[in-house]
Parts: C-alpha cells; sequence; structure tokens
C-alpha cells in the first residue's frame, strides 16, 4: 500500500551520507533518538495509515471520542482525590471544601460529573451503533463481549462513585441501590453486606465503594481498552451494512479530521455544561432522616421504575431476571445471531427484541424524569 504519511525522521543507512548526515545519524537529537530506541514513529504511521473500509464517516467517531471522555475522567478524578477524605465524618466536608474553596474545584468537580453522564451516553450510542451495523459477527466476537465488559465497568464506576459526596441524595440513592442485591435468590442477604460491609450503608461502605472506584475499576478499565483496542486493530472496523465501491482510504487525514470534530464538540460540551451547571451537593448524610425521597441516577431510573410497578413478592424480576437476561443476551448476541447478513432486515427477531427492550428502558426512564422531584426534597 502506498505510504500517506512522510517516512522516519531517521534514516540509519550511511552509505552516500554527507560527514553532516552521518554526525547526525551517530549523534541524533532527543526526537530521533526516542525513535530509534521506541519505535514511537513507525507505531504512528501505522495507525495513521491503518486502511478504513468505503462508507466509514462519523458514526465511527465514537469510539476515539470515548477514549478520549476516559483519558478525561481519569484526570479529574486524580485531581479530585487529592482532596477527598473517604469516611463519614470528613467525605462531606472535603467536597465542600473542594467546592466552595480550592480555586477551579467546582470546575473540576463539574467535568468529573458531567463526564460521567456523558461517557454513558457515548457509550449507549457506541453500542447501538455495533448493535444496529452488526458489527459484532465474525471475525469481531471477542471485540463485542469486551465492549459488554466495559459497559458494565462504566456503569459500575457511576454507581460506586455516587455515594462519595456523602450527602443526604448520595446516601439514600445507595441505600436503594444496594437493596437490589438481597432480592437475589439464596445468597442476597449475603450479598448485601459483602457490598455493605455491615447490615447498613456506613463508614464500610463509604470506604469499599472508595477503593472500588479509583483502584479496582479503573485497573480493569485499562486492561480492558488496551484489549478492545488491540482486537480492533487486528480485526479493523467494520464497513457499512451495505458495502459501497472503492478503495480503503488511510484514517489519516479524512477519518481523523472528523474525529477531531467530534472530540472537540463532545469535550466542549461537558466544559460548557461544567461552567453552567456545576454540581450541587445536598446536606451530609443523615441516617436518620425519614423525609428525603431516594431516587438513582438517571441512567439507573428505568430499572428503579421497572421495580416500582412489581407486585410484592415479585421484586426479583425487576432486579435480577430482567437485567440479567439482558445482560446475557448482550454477551451471547454474536451467537444467538446466526443470520449472515449484517443487514438488519435479515437479522429480524433481533432488530426486534432489541427494540423492545431499547423502548421498554427509555419508557422507564422517561417515567423516572417526569417524577423526578426538584432538587433539596
Amino acid at each position: 500500500m502506498k505510504t500517506l504519511t512522510p517516512e522516519r525522521p531517521v534514516e540509519t543507512r550511511t552509505e552516500d551520507l554527507t560527514p553532516e548526515a552521518e554526525l547526525r545519524v551517530a549523534r541524533p537529537g532527543l526526537k530521533d533518538w526516542l525513535d530509534l530506541r521506541l519505535g514511537w514513529w513507525g507505531f504512528v504511521r501505522k495507525n495513521l495509515d491503518e486502511p478504513m473500509p468505503p462508507g466509514v464517516g462519523w458514526w465511527q467517531t465514537l469510539g476515539n471520542l470515548l477514549l478520549t471522555l476516559l483519558v478525561f475522567q481519569f484526570v479529574t478524578g486524580v485531581a479530585l482525590a487529592m482532596f477527598y477524605s473517604p469516611s463519614p465524618d470528613h467525605a462531606h466536608q472535603s467536597v465542600k471544601h473542594l467546592t466552595e474553596n480550592v480555586s477551579f474545584g467546582s470546575f473540576v468537580r463539574g467535568l468529573h460529573v458531567w463526564g460521567s453522564t456523558a461517557i454513558v451516553i457515548v457509550t449507549v450510542l457506541h453500542t447501538l451503533r455495533v448493535f444496529f451495523w452488526g458489527s459484532y459477527k465474525k471475525p469481531r466476537e471477542l471485540t463485542w463481549v469486551v465492549g459488554v465488559i466495559i459497559f458494565n465497568v462504566i456503569l459500575a464506576f457511576s454507581f460506586t462513585g455516587y455515594l462519595l459526596p456523602w450527602d443526604q441524595k448520595a446516601y439514600w440513592a445507595t441505600v436503594v441501590g444496594t437493596r437490589i442485591a438481597a432480592t437475589v435468590p439464596f445468597i442476597g442477604d449475603s450479598l448485601l453486606h459483602l457490598i455493605r460491609g455491615g447490615p447498613e450503608v456506613g463508614a464500610l461502605t463509604l470506604t469499599r465503594f472508595y477503593a472500588i472506584h479509583i483502584m479496582l475499576l479503573p485497573a480493569a478499565l485499562v486492561f480492558l481498552v488496551a484489549l478492545h483496542l488491540y482486537l480492533v486493530r487486528r480485526h479493523h472496523i467494520a464497513g457499512p451494512v451495505m458495502p459501497q465501491k472503492g478503495k480503503p482510504v488511510a484514517f489519516y487525514p479524512t477519518q481523523l479530521f472528523k474525529d477531531a470534530v467530534v472530540l472537540l464538540f463532545g469535550v466542549g460540551a461537558v466544559i460548557a455544561l461544567a461552567l453552567a451547571l456545576p454540581p450541587g451537593l445536598e446536606a451530609i448524610a443523615d441516617p436518620t432522616g425519614t423525609d428525603f425521597s431516594p431516587r438513582p441516577e438517571w441512567y439507573f431510573l428505568g430499572l428503579y421504575e421497572l421495580l416500582k410497578i412489581m407486585p410484592p413478592g415479585w421484586e426479583v424480576v425487576a432486579t435480577v431476571v430482567v437485567p440479567g437476561l439482558v445482560t446475557i443476551g448482550m454477551f451471547f448476541l454474536p451467537w444467538l445471531d446466526r443470520s449472515e447478513s449484517r443487514h438488519p432486515a435479515r437479522r429480524q427477531w433481533v432488530i426486534v427484541a432489541g427494540m423492545l427492550i431499547i423502548l421498554m428502558i427509555g419508557l422507564m426512564t422517561l417515567k423516572g424524569l417526569l417524577e423526578t422531584p426538584p432538587p433539596g426534597h
């Protein structure tokens, strides 16, 4: 294939070189020395020259946007951790101090809060694009499975991070969320104690959630994202559902330009929201208070509303059966969908089932949003 980017900055051959060129090879500058030792330019050039199937466009930019948002989340998370104290006596006070007294503290916290929302939205859009395009089919089954695990890890990030401000909203939402574990048949009570560190949400719960949020989940996410990127590079990006005429085009510059545009728009939206709508902080968590209406974050509202409409004794359907079946179905989707074609019209039962699940989650989430009381209630 024709090389579309410049050659590596240093030629190691010394034939026919001038004395000045020989001296430059013998004593390279820092950039050339790093390239000779690390081969970074070859790695960059290989990725810039990655052949893209004809018809690839804006929808394929979501993966890089998600990766960028995750990096932002890591950076802002490290900044927040420098001021945070994970104990019931100091957690709320440390967040309040960061928000009100530290320079740019409220802004950085806003980036982290709105960044988590943006990550969930982009992950859902990325997953839906892969689903409707049938991009999980052979040979990309494992790429899809790793992506599903990443999706669940991101939800776990949101769940564990929600408690950390230790205010009324965080506390009671966690009380409701962890009670779901108690509905698991046979092991519910043991699972509840394991998650909470005791019978109630308290100091051990906060410590465990903080440790999981800043150590266990980041380590898992780094490994899974690296594996996902390796698989994407190994099997390449799937083209449109209907193959289009034309030759593959290198990632640079056309697709890179589209990625940059979407990246600037996505990151810009997070920055604008952090400036315009800084995250609030409720009163400090009060386990004895009974006048606060607990509600989970918006991306768990669908499950919460489904739980509310279940008759007594049937809660396990909303907390275990339905989400369990959806998760298992996502994991085994490449093998459940036996169609040879990626076209949605030839995968009718998969598309119909997916649309029904999306509709159910969407309606339940909308119901929850419409019934959400104003802040402070």
